[in-house]
């Protein structure tokens, strides 16, 4: 059964892209996600006016949003939690897709890393709530960011190492999400060790 996100047009990277661009915004879009999914795996539940705000400072505005931006915003909001809380393997962050080289792609998904990292640390989890294997996850995620600076070539070998770590974190934020709000169903535990040659 089709979910509502998926009966609606859902928000894409190239949506969020052409919507950086109207708005002059020089931010990756996987960086607006990025903060938007470590916000709602850190906290209990993440206020909508909280994310505008959010949403607004990224976007580097200094007035307030326009209705159309704020729509746009929220319905990227309730895309992502309904993804991350569905257990059904459906959550995908906001990456460049095929049609970008890999160096690109690389470069999207270390922004959203980055993104993801600094807004989780901004909830103030506490790691003592984490299982070993989200602390190890974590601790994962901030390697690929100090990688950040690779340019790694068009080579199938990285296109497959790239893939493997996209999927790496894909699963551990719906792995987290789902061991900080309890109840929710569970996902399979990611498989750490991709590199990029």
């Amino acid at each position: 059964m089709s979910s509502d996100v998926e009966n609606n047009a859902a928000i894409s990277f190239e949506t969020l892209a052409n919507f950086c661009l109207k708005h002059r915004c020089f931010q990756s879009p996987s960086l607006f996600h990025g903060v938007l999914t470590g916000q709602l795996c850190g906290q209990e539940r993440l206020p909508r006016e909280q994310w505008l705000a959010l949403f607004a400072q990224l976007l580097g505005e200094q007035t307030q949003l326009q209705d159309e931006d704020s729509k746009l915003a929220l319905e990227l909001l309730d895309q992502t939690l309904e993804q991350l809380g569905a257990g059904h393997l459906e959550f995908e962050p906001l990456l460049p897709d095929e049609l970008y080289e890999v160096e690109e792609r690389f470069a999207g998904l270390v922004k959203w890393v980055q993104g993801f990292l600094k807004s989780l640390k901004a909830t103030q989890i506490s790691h003592k709530e984490l299982t070993a294997e989200a602390r190890e996850g974590l601790q994962d995620l901030e390697k690929i960011v100090e990688m950040g600076d690779a340019t790694p070539a068009a080579t199938e070998d990285n296109e497959k190492d790239l893939i493997e770590l996209t999927e790496f974190v894909r699963l551990l934020a719906m792995m987290l999400y789902l061991e900080l709000h309890p109840g929710q169903p569970k996902v399979e535990k990611p498989q750490s060790g991709s590199t990029l040659h």
